[in-house]
């Protein structure tokens, strides 16, 4: 059993919703012609159905167009996010350190830097998390408490733990580290 499935509880978890532990080895493994097949049913799944398909449809030119306002939506929602959380005095650093290195994660991205966009992502998520929640994120138990907070969160940061996981492992391939951010992207857009 993975640990996603033996570490939340059965009854917060819809059989859609649990698929998604299936999807991700399949868009892991796919090659060009699946690869976007699966990062449609993956990220339909983690964020709104029906609305990640434009960023990997179309012409080239409508793509990145719409992949720019994608972009511009997720850093204003955490750019709101941070500007919401009322932290300690001592822990205003960390938060303009996320603003600057959500800048530099929205460049490299469109600059197609595409490792240190992923590294970034990844990064960016965990800050994330510890803004919300503190000493909490790093807890061994923190995915499962996503999950009881709500399944589709718990999904995401069960995703980035995947995609890091990846990075360290298996050594993505740029195709499948630009669709998996852009999925992230997607998903932290949809909250």
């Amino acid at each position: 059993m993975s640990f996603p499935e033996s570490a939340i509880d059965d009854r917060l978890v819809t059989d859609v919703e649990r698929e998604a532990f299936e999807v991700l080895p399949l868009l892991a493994r796919a090659g060009d012609a699946q690869r976007s097949r699966y990062a449609i049913k993956l990220a339909d799944i983690m964020g709104n159905p029906s609305e990640f398909q434009q960023y990997v449809t179309g012409g080239p030119a409508e793509r990145l167009a719409r992949i720019d306002r994608l972009l511009r939506n997720f850093s204003e929602n955490v750019e709101l996010l941070v500007h919401k959380t009322w932290v300690e005095k001592s822990e205003e650093k960390p938060k303009e350190r996320l603003i600057e290195d959500l800048a530099a994660f929205v460049r490299d991205f469109r600059d197609g830097s595409v490792g240190p966009a992923f590294r970034r992502f990844i990064a960016l998520a965990h800050a994330i998390a510890g803004l919300l929640f503190g000493q909490q994120s790093r807890a061994e138990d923190f995915l499962a408490y996503c999950f009881r907070i709500d399944p589709k969160f718990g999904l995401f940061f069960w995703f980035v733990g995947e995609m890091e996981r990846q990075a360290k492992e298996l050594s993505p391939s740029e195709e499948l580290m630009t669709t998996e951010a852009l999925i992230g992207v997607f998903v932290v857009s949809c909250f």
